[in-house]
């Protein structure tokens, strides 16, 4: 097909609801982006990335995210099968990561923030990955605003106009309200995707069964 022809390929737009502090959610983004390799013949599949928050309580400064899964989840045993579950999804998505790795918890409602602002650069996928990265594989505070900066200057944003944007109280009232209408409209867990609007599943599955599950999605959009 030429740059002049136009691409007759559905268009499936996938809204992804999640939190860069749910481990699930670093895998099934990575899932994601396998099943749409494999349905990219037959539809034309744009990620926006939709704002969630797990712990909304979170204080601005963070906890400490030992203690705080050992309170939500006292039970040890249970603990150590979710961390197993959680490498074993990583691996089936084809990549590794230490779900332990990170000791804080943030609130990430500035993370947030800077995903919604690279949405409208054309950056969302790239600087979401940064994000998920710098958490889930180097500990980053990703709740401190000079962290997200430099975040949003890897990602190839403006780190004035990322900065300002953080500071921006409209801005951090759009995500909230993102993060309460999707509770609201029944999502309780993430990762959730909707495509096109309508329909959809949750849940980090294998890319496999993703890839089938966007095309059953469209089919019933």
């Amino acid at each position: 097909m030429s740059n002049t022809e136009p691409d007759a390929r559905p268009r499936l737009i996938v809204d992804i609801v999640s939190d860069p502090v749910c481990p699930w959610c670093y895998v099934g983004l990575k899932a994601f982006q396998h099943a749409r390799d494999r349905i990219s013949n037959e539809f034309q599949v744009l990620p926006r990335i939709r704002a969630y928050q797990l712990n909304p309580d979170t204080p601005q400064g963070g906890v400490d995210r030992e203690a705080y899964y050992a309170k939500k989840f006292p039970d040890e045993a249970q603990r150590e099968q979710m961390i197993m579950a959680l490498k074993a999804a990583a691996a089936g998505a084809g990549f590794k990561f230490d779900p332990l790795l990170p000791k804080h918890l943030p609130n990430t409602r500035k993370a947030h923030q800077l995903i919604r602002l690279a949405h409208f650069d054309g950056a969302q996928e790239r600087v979401a990955e940064k994000l998920y990265s710098a958490y889930w594989d180097h500990g980053a505070d990703i709740g401190d605003e000079d962290v997200l900066i430099a975040i949003a200057e890897e990602g190839g944003l403006d780190p004035t106009n990322a900065k300002a944007d953080l500071a921006n109280p409209k801005s951090a009232n759009e995500v909230l309200a993102e993060a309460s209408a999707f509770r609201q409209a029944g999502v309780n867990g993430v990762p959730t995707y909707i495509v096109n609007e309508r329909t959809g599943f949750s849940g980090a599955m294998p890319p496999i069964r993703m890839a089938d599950a966007l095309k059953q999605a469209a089919q019933a959009a």
